[in-house]
């Protein structure tokens, strides 16, 4: 408990990020290209303004069922699939909070888990991949089982999720994840074809199979385009890769001791590859430069090659250059890239109809189809997967890959090799702003890799003290 609580604390102070959890259908807008001399700064800005809630629904009915959420993607569940699931009566008591952001969610769920009697206190609440296991180790929320979910429910669960929303100390598991969040790497096929000779998935996934050989692309397409087309945006685009799929450790030990996994350190050799060869934008993900890239001609305007994705990358954050002219390939690693988890609380009200509203969402093969045909998501059954597969997606995207290249086909066996063991509930803060600092700082020569390291801890140590400095 100290551990959660010292955790919110921490995470009060971080604003600004992403919320990587799944279908936005937005992208930013794209702004003059970037120079090669930019370099990323994942340094938080300053604090937005707190939203007020979205209360949909009486929280104060004697009966009420209350949900929270940081934006409308479970709505669309709420108000598209579960009526087709549970009673009318089951219906009108959901109460769906949407706190407005998930640069807001732990602070505002946070005071309302300390006050059981507030009539938002959550019965069901989601949960980011990258905090759910702050939740999944504290005692707010409930192991699924006493819900009433069996091991048969979810049988048909990827594992790397079950792994996510699991207490690896004590067994249990508490979140469910709706998605499934496979990584791969989006290659423009007008682009492949003029700067690697090729469109074919199998010959460029021979050709990015290691970071050697994504390096060495790189330096070939900046140096045969003059620097106006790189592969990659900027090696800010890899930080999920190697924090989501090549590491082997955590970010600390059983013994709290802060520790860097020899992938992290990889990690950081091949951005400082990328970032001596100028073979890329040094752009970060999500700025206004990064998603100019997408659209550049790499002739009059920039553009990059390649993109790093996931399902609901692919179908709701690639342009319209990219429908019909992009490739799916796995590249150097499997890995994940965002995901949503679903908890029952402790002091949930009703845990029968807590146990329809989980298994509606994560277990049931027919209505997790459903809510592909409502949202587009990729979502987390092999069963629904193959009758999706089989019979198309419902999903409301429209967006194709090159040469009728299957999607849902690609991504199926994606999952696989990925660990969800080694989440922590303070990866949010150290994977997306801590370390990428620690990485650009090596990068662009301000400290070399003994010195950003070293820097990396103690700035880890000094927002949570009870990691240590070994």
């Amino acid at each position: 408990m100290k551990k959660w609580l010292a955790i919110s604390l921490a995470v009060v102070m971080l604003v600004g990020l992403l919320a990587a959890c799944g279908t936005s259908s937005s992208t930013p807008s794209p702004s003059a290209s970037p120079t090669a001399e930019s370099t990323p700064t994942p340094t938080p800005e300053a604090s937005p303004a707190t939203p007020d809630n979205t209360v949909t629904g009486d929280p104060s009915a004697k009966d009420a069922f209350v949900v929270w959420g940081w934006n409308t993607d479970y709505a669309t569940i709420l108000e598209k699939v579960l009526p087709n699931y549970l009673s009318a009566d089951e219906m009108k008591r959901i109460v769906f909070v949407n706190a407005g952001g998930s640069d807001f969610y732990q602070d505002k769920i946070d005071q309302i888990l300390a006050d059981p009697s507030n009539d938002l206190y959550p019965d069901v609440m989601l949960l980011e991949v990258g905090f759910v296991q702050k939740y999944v180790q504290s005692d707010f929320l409930m192991d699924v089982k006493d819900v009433g979910i069996t091991d048969k429910d979810m049988a048909d669960m990827y594992d790397y999720n079950v792994q996510l929303g699991s207490d690896a100390a004590s067994g249990a598991t508490k979140a469910l994840f709706w998605q499934a969040t496979p990584g791969c790497l989006n290659i423009r096929a007008d682009l492949a074809e003029k700067y690697l000779g090729t469109t074919d998935p199998a010959k460029l996934q021979s050709m990015l199979d290691s970071w050697d050989k994504v390096v060495s692309v790189s330096k070939q397409v900046n140096e045969a385009s003059g620097g106006k087309v790189k592969f990659l945006p900027g090696y800010d685009d890899l930080k999920y890769i190697f924090a989501n799929g090549a590491r082997t450790n955590a970010w600390y030990d059983d013994k709290d001791v802060i520790q860097v996994d020899d992938a992290m350190l990889q990690y950081m050799d091949v951005a400082k590859q990328l970032y001596t060869d100028e073979s890329t934008f040094n752009t970060n993900i999500w700025s206004t430069e990064w998603a100019s890239l997408k659209d550049g001609d790499g002739v009059e305007t920039e553009a990059s090659i390649c993109f790093s994705g996931c399902p609901w990358y692919t179908y709701w954050c690639l342009t319209d250059t990219w429908s019909g002219n992009d490739i799916l390939i796995q590249g150097p690693q499997a890995f994940y890239w965002g995901g949503t988890g679903l908890a029952a609380t402790t002091g949930c009200a009703d845990t029968e109809l807590a146990r329809k509203v989980l298994y509606y969402t994560t277990c049931n093969a027919d209505s997790m189809v459903a809510i592909n045909g409502a949202n587009g998501d990729y979502v987390n059954n092999k069963t629904a997967i193959a009758t999706i597969e089989k019979n198309g997606t419902g999903g409301t995207s429209t967006f194709k890959c090159y040469n009728d290249q299957n999607i849902i086909g690609f991504f199926k066996d994606k999952c696989d090799g990925i660990n969800g063991t080694l989440a922590k509930g303070e990866d949010l803060k150290i994977s997306e702003v801590m370390f990428p600092a620690a990485v650009t700082s090596y990068a662009n020569g301000s400290a070399d890799l003994d010195t950003a390291v070293s820097n990396f801890k103690s700035s880890v140590h000094d927002t949570f003290p009870y990691l240590k400095v070994s």
